[in-house]
């Protein structure tokens, strides 16, 4: 892949992770802006002068927006599949854009902020599934954890970034103060929509619908390669296998993702992007304004915008985490400092927050806001950005889109359930409602360590075939994951009627033998080719000028 698409990726991509950000780190903070309450608050002391919401209007305001990507993400798998990835992105960008200008513009009725809401998760909640999932897609394997973990920093930038405008206008003059806030947002739209453009299309969607000549041409492209090169060969074929024992099964249809050959990883990807919400880290990010607030602090708004730039300033560390210690090691070590940090949170705020005769105790929460960093230091490099890897790198082609759908769908969820109940929640049992996420958090690194396996440096393929071995996720990878995929195609080839035998093209993995596709029905065979980095800049010139081993040629279908 070159360093400039890989740039583009980067930039374009991982923005649509910044508008779901924008859109989460600017609710808590607009909610608590006067001239926003005189309009859509539903409550008024004239005594004080001051508005509030109940509990459900509250909820409804702030957490409509995850019903709309509660469905969004369930409509990006039919689309998907119709349309390409790409395609879908440009369009979910543009639902987008629409649900933030019904925002800005409602001044008569919250019911208007509500639907608005939806419309605009329409959009959030399709790209982060398509984002991610494009991501891993194109991404090389041995960088696809750092590549799909800018999505995340981008949600997290996008949350800093909208406490930062938040902070701005908080003082402005009347609907100023909220219209520019979301109103911003428009841009961050406007850029993935533009950017995206100028993107190709996924190869392996491509394939997968017959146009192998043109997925050749952004494979050579994105690797800055010529066709025949061993590099460009090599992955063609593990696309192109992948591609035909989809095709053998059919189109996937919904209840096929809890068959028995899958459903292992839907319940994983679903337990995982649950866990992900259950870390509790929305409880600071939707309010956390009104949360520091009650902890006697002057400028909640302050102490907001400090967790964002926790946030956004940790995620970094995420980018090389994942890469260096893996998938399954941040997220057991990340879920036990996560509810350790909860714990002693709640225990704080619960015996030392309030005083005696009523007042706040400073100190304690001081403490809180300590530990509520600590949590965010951790969450940034490990289940915030690792939820996104694992679902989009565990699934194979055929179940692809819908399987990560629905992970993501489980996501957003209970994002919902979190952001409606929480006022109900606090305003019953207060800073206790930590020890809930604490109990979760405990919960997440146990279900990782007994179900997920690692998946650093694997190819999609390898990775369908780490799963589909009987290793335990605790043991060490096997070492013979390419054998395994030799047996699994030989006894595959065996159930083909004679006529499909030819025309299928071996499963190539990483020590497998390199032949030509033009001759697969004469079974020739030539020496080993050892997969090759497309980042080495030493394979590539060597690739480049090195004889073609054999003829390149693709099928069509």
């Amino acid at each position: 892949m070159s360093k400039t698409l890989t740039i583009t990726m980067l930039l374009f991509v991982s923005m649509a992770g910044w508008m779901f950000g924008a859109d989460t780190g600017s609710i808590g903070g607009i909610t608590n802006m006067r001239d926003f309450q005189s309009r859509f608050a539903d409550r008024y002391n004239p005594v004080t002068d001051t508005y509030s919401y109940s509990s459900a209007r509250q909820g409804l305001i702030t957490g409509m927006v995850n019903v709309g990507s509660f469905f969004g993400c369930l409509i990006s798998s039919p689309t998907t599949d119709r349309i390409g990835k790409r395609n879908s992105i440009i369009g979910f960008c543009v639902i987008y854009l629409i649900g933030v200008i019904i925002q800005v513009t409602a001044v008569p009725s919250w019911v208007q902020i509500m639907v608005a809401k939806i419309w605009t998760g329409l959009g959030i909640g399709a790209l982060s599934v398509l984002a991610p999932g494009y991501q891993s897609e194109v991404a090389p394997p041995h960088i696809r954890g750092t590549i799909v973990v800018t999505y995340q920093l981008c949600v997290t930038a996008g949350i800093f970034i909208a406490a930062c405008i938040n902070m701005g206008t908080h003082k402005l003059y009347k609907t100023a103060q909220w219209r520019v806030s979301i109103g911003i947002n428009l841009l961050w739209g406007i850029i993935t929509l533009v950017g995206v453009s100028f993107l190709s299309e996924s190869p392996r969607y491509l394939v997968s619908i017959g146009k192998d000549d043109e997925a050749i041409q952004v494979m050579c492209k994105n690797a800055e390669l010529p066709p025949d090169s061993d590099i460009i060969q090599t992955e063609y074929k593990q696309i192109k296998s992948d591609c035909e024992a989809a095709v053998e099964g059919g189109p996937c249809t919904w209840p096929e993702i809890f068959g028995k050959e899958i459903r292992y990883r839907t319940f994983l990807g679903m337990a995982i992007m649950s866990f992900n919400q259950l870390t509790g880290c929305n409880y600071y990010f939707y309010y956390g304004t009104q949360v520091f607030k009650g902890t006697g602090m002057e400028s909640p708004y302050l102490a907001s915008l400090i967790l964002d730039a926790v946030n956004f300033g940790c995620t970094f560390g995420g980018l090389f985490v994942l890469e260096y210690c893996g998938r399954r090691v941040p997220l057991i070590i990340g879920g036990v400092w996560q509810s350790i940090c909860f714990f002693i949170y709640a225990a704080v705020g619960n015996r030392a927050l309030t005083r005696k005769n009523g007042t706040s105790n400073h100190r304690a929460g001081a403490v809180m806001i300590v530990f509520s960093c600590l949590f965010i230091f951790s969450f940034a490099q490990t289940w915030g950005p690792a939820a996104y890897v694992i679902v989009g790198e565990s699934y194979p082609i055929r179940y692809r889109s819908k399987c990560a759908a629905v992970a993501t769908t489980s996501n957003w969820l209970w994002n919902f359930l979190i952001s409606f109940f929480t006022p109900f929640i606090t305003n019953s049992i207060g800073f206790k409602y930590g020890y809930i996420f604490a109990s979760c958090n405990l919960c997440a690194s146990i279900v990782t360590f007994l179900f997920a396996h690692e998946s650093k440096g694997l190819t999609l393929e390898e990775i369908n075939e780490l799963y589909l071995s009987d290793a335990k996720p605790w043991m060490s990878r096997p070492k013979n994951l390419s054998e395994m995929a030799e047996a699994k195609e030989v006894e595959r080839e065996e159930t083909r009627p004679k006529g499909e035998s030819a025309r299928y093209l071996e499963h190539a993995d990483s020590n497998s033998d390199s032949e030509d596709l033009s001759s697969s029905a004469n079974n020739d065979v030539h020496e080993p080719v050892a997969r090759q980095d497309p980042f080495n800049e030493n394979e590539v010139e060597k690739s480049r000028t090195r004889p073609s081993q054999e003829s390149y040629t693709t099928s069509s279908n």
